[in-house]
């Protein structure tokens, strides 16, 4: 828990439409080969703009946007085995993701190329350029304090029943870094993997030119025993929520040495030539495994002190 006075700071909330009231674009899975293919708009009947998150299925098998099945409510998006499942829930503006990877595995031990991730998205809604200069300051990364904050409970968990091969049931979120003229660096914070901890690493992303700087466990809960999984495969499933809040502001010095370390932009870069521009939640899942997990409020509040 971030532990600091509010009151001292002016807050933003980065992200757009935090309680999903507009739907979603629904991406199909022509998405993980062409980031350009187009999505399909998914609105609910008390929508009254566009959306402004994306909702994205990779290595599913199923295509929600080709294979969506009817359940006859128009707050849920499943595909034709039930394998993902994402629903939205107007009562208390929060989201389900389910993901039944038994479907796909079928108790086999690997599956080259599957990997099913069910996630949300939001990005690029903006021209950094164009933004006031106040806004600026809370958007790039010389803001006070960063801090993701959201909701979350896990209410369903069926692990493997194949213990040979990689199995493993993560829920992980990360914020985009954009370097003006340059590419992205995701800052990762997990709030649950069912193998316990995580360490902290950095490396280039799989297949990519991005790279990734992930925080622990340790890091996002200061204690595994506050966290969804103390111990490996001690999964905690409740209908209790439990609130997250994880400070990313110590971790940005770090990212730049990091950064410059390694020379990944090809020269040395400061803290105030990036700023943050998406952030996406959701699903990584290897393996026999089923998972239902459930988050609300979740965004990036951005804090700049008050003047005296």
């Amino acid at each position: 828990m971030v532990v600091f006075d509010k009151s001292k700071y002016m807050a933003k909330r980065l992200f757009a439409d935090e309680h999903y009231e507009n739907g979603f674009e629904v991406m199909p899975l022509e998405f993980d080969f062409d980031p350009t293919y187009p999505g399909k708009k998914w609105s609910f009947p008390e929508s009254k703009g566009d959306p402004k998150w994306r909702l994205i299925q990779h290595y599913s098998g199923c295509c929600f946007v080709k294979q969506n099945k009817d359940v006859g409510s128009p707050y849920v998006m499943t595909d034709v085995e039930d394998t993902e499942v994402f629903t939205y829930h107007p009562e208390d503006k929060s989201i389900t993701f389910q993901v039944n990877a038994q479907n796909i595995y079928k108790g086999k031990t690997e599956i080259e190329h599957y990997w099913p991730h069910l996630l949300i998205e939001q990005r690029d809604l903006f021209d950094y350029r164009s933004l006031s200069d106040e806004d600026k300051v809370f958007y790039s990364l010389q803001s006070d304090k960063i801090v993701a904050e959201f909701d979350m409970r896990i209410t369903d968990y069926v692990p493997t029943t194949n213990p040979e091969g990689h199995n493993s049931c993560e829920f992980v979120a990360y914020a985009y870094l954009q370097l003006l003229g340059g590419n992205h660096i995701y800052l990762g914070y997990s709030p649950f993997w069912d193998h316990g901890a995580i360490s902290h690493f950095w490396h280039k992303e799989t297949g990519g030119a991005n790279w990734i700087y992930a925080l622990s466990n340790e890091m996002v809960y200061g204690d595994m025993k506050n966290s969804f999984c103390p111990e490996p495969y001690n999964v905690q499933v409740s209908e209790q929520w439990k609130h997250i809040e994880v400070d990313l502001t110590p971790h940005l010095d770090r990212i730049i040495e990091e950064a410059n370390r390694d020379l990944i932009f090809g020269r040395p870069v400061k803290r105030d030539e990036f700023y943050f521009n998406g952030t996406n939640i959701g699903f990584e899942v290897h393996g026999n495994i089923s998972c239902t997990v459930e988050i609300k409020n979740y965004n990036l509040v951005s804090y700049v002190k008050k003047e005296k």
